[in-house]
Parts: C-alpha cells; structure tokens; sequence
C-alpha cells in the first residue's frame, strides 16, 4: 500500500508516518480531555473517515439534509471548503448549492465561527451537518458518523504519509456508530474489521447509485443511466476516488476509452479542457462528475463542443440498515 509521496520519497515516508502517528495521538488525547471543544446551542451531526480521498461523504450528508428537511428540520452544512480561493466558493460547496438550494452551507477553516455567524443571519438554522468532521474536534457533536469505503482496504492501510490513512483504525472507538459506503453486499470480513475497532457492528450499508444523466449537448436534457449503454467515454474524475466511478460506468455497459487524469478538487482552465476536447474525437460522450461540472461549465462552449457532456447524477442507496440509522439521526437532532 503506497502513500500519496511520489516514489522518490518513499524511503521517508515509513518514519515520517510514525512521527505523525505520535503528532495524531497526542492531539487527540488533548481533545479527549475536553481541551478546545466548543459547544453550540443547536444539536450536530458530523459525517466524516478515516482515509484521504473520496468515500462518499457529499452523497451521504445529502441524504441526511434531506432527511433532516423532510422531518421539518432546519439544517445548515459546514464543512472546510478544500480549493477554494479567498471569496469563491469551493467545488463541493457549489455542489451542494445546486443540490441543496435550500439548505445554507458555509465553508471557512474556522467552522465553529461560520456556524455561529450563520446562525446570526439565518436564526431559523436549529442543527448542523459537519461534512469531513471526524478529525475536525473543536466542534461537540451529538451524532458522530464514520464512512467506511468497501472497496478500500482501509484496514490495511498505514498512516500518512506512508499510506492513506488520516489516523489508526483504532479512532473508530470514538465514533457513535460506522456507515459501509459503496459495498455490493453486506460483507462479514468488512464487518468483523470494524466490530474489531469499533466495538460494534456497522450500523447501515450504502451503495452509490446514479438517479439519472445530465446530458449537456447544448441544452441540458435528462437520460436515464441506461442511456451510456454501447457509448465510448472519456472521462475526467477529479476526485479523491475515481476508479469506483469508472466501475460504474462500465457497470452500465460504457466502455472508458480514455481517462484524462485530473487531481482531486482539480481547478479547470482551457488549456486543460483543451486537450479534453481533443482527445474526444471519435467517442461518443466525455463524463464528469457534478463537483467538476460546477468549475468546468462556465469554461466550455457547448454549442461548439463535440459531444456529450455527460453529468451522472449520485445517490445513496442505504440497503441495509436505514431505518436504525434514520433511528439514530432523528434522536439526535431531537436532543
């Protein structure tokens, strides 16, 4: 299991793994003592992991917003707002605009000031939904969420920087309860790894799943995801875990002819959406997920572009375990 170095720096990054080991052990345990938590007046709920990169946290707190919505609840997201430069929105926060229109998010490094602020100017605003705030701990919460990725051997991992995990295994006893993301089935072999950290068995299994294409060529029009069936991809995925997409995509029955690497929170210019555009002869669409969609549109001429934009459309589908998880949100926010 590599880390995220390049391999010329492979040979530091087993010490320096252990040195952030012991930098993580000693920040929590300052936090475990209560030193620098802070309380506000309104219930929390923090969906965060364990690993860098993707497992599914925007899906999952779009789920719990609109769960929260539905029951009458007034959420607000908060969350760090990677990528973003000063006075722009970041990529996710875009997202969940245009996912979420009514749902305020703020995204500032200090969360715990964005909230009370937004508070002020929204007083309606009765919880919050900490996006990636497992180890942002200045923040009591009253529900703490941990998404574990079924198709990351998460628990084979080590530490940054020698691999991808952000702290031990071990820091899954702190978490209220474990949520499986992108699992096919219930696995016992996943299961048995997270009872072992945790203490207790995962509390619900999700699957992403795509509700329907936003095809862009020139207007926007809605297919349904059957509709990739037959076509030949390029794709741009810049996100932390794209292979999964990729899966999906051939899952449908697409074959990905080119992958066009971006980075993670990938800032798109047109030299970049350039070389897309010409890599595209040929195909049949190019595919990109809504958080590169929300930076990449302003930036293409669709009526001069030669395919497809091609925007799917995510969801989570909790197969096993909703109604112990809705059990476990709504008494949260009922504290």
């Amino acid at each position: 299991m590599t880390g995220p170095l390049p391999g010329f720096a492979s040979p530091l990054s087993v010490p320096a793994s252990w040195v952030y080991g012991l930098t993580i052990a000693a920040r929590n345990a300052r936090f475990d003592r209560g030193n620098g938590v802070a309380s506000v007046d309104v219930p929390v709920i923090s969906v965060g992991n364990l690993t860098t990169g993707g497992v599914g946290k925007t899906p999952m707190v779009a789920w719990i917003a609109d769960l929260l919505v539905n029951q009458g609840r007034h959420p607000v997201i908060a969350m760090r707002g990677y990528g973003a430069r000063a006075g722009e929105s970041s990529d996710e926060q875009a997202e969940y605009a245009q996912r979420l229109p009514d749902v305020p998010v703020v995204a500032k490094a200090d969360r715990l000031a964005a909230i009370r602020a937004v508070r002020l100017r929204c007083p309606a605003i009765d919880c919050v939904l900490l996006d990636d705030g497992f180890q942002h701990r200045r923040i009591r919460r009253d529900l703490d969420l941990v998404l574990i990725d079924a198709s990351r051997n998460t628990f084979d991992d080590r530490l940054l920087p020698a691999g991808h995990l952000r702290e031990p295994p071990a820091s899954l006893r702190r978490a209220d309860a474990v949520v499986v993301t992108r699992a096919q089935g219930v696995d016992s072999s996943i299961a048995g790894a997270i009872q072992r950290h945790h203490g207790r068995p995962p509390v619900a299994w999700s699957r992403h799943t795509w509700t329907h294409l936003a095809v862009h060529h020139p207007d926007e029009r809605r297919e349904p995801v059957d509709w990739l069936r037959g076509k030949r991809l390029l794709t741009m995925l810049g996100v932390g875990h794209p292979r999964s997409i990729i899966q999906q995509l051939q899952q449908a029955g697409a074959e990905v002819a080119v992958n066009l690497p971006v980075r993670d929170h990938q800032r798109y210019g047109r030299a970049k959406l350039a070389v897309a555009e010409g890599m595209c002869e040929g195909l049949d669409a190019m595919v990109m997920t809504p958080k590169d969609w929300v930076k990449a549109q302003l930036l293409i001429d669709l009526s001069r572009w030669p395919v497809p934009v091609v925007i799917p459309q995510p969801a989570i589908d909790v197969f096993d375990g909703a109604e112990a998880l809705r059990r476990l949100i709504l008494d949260a926010v009922a504290r």
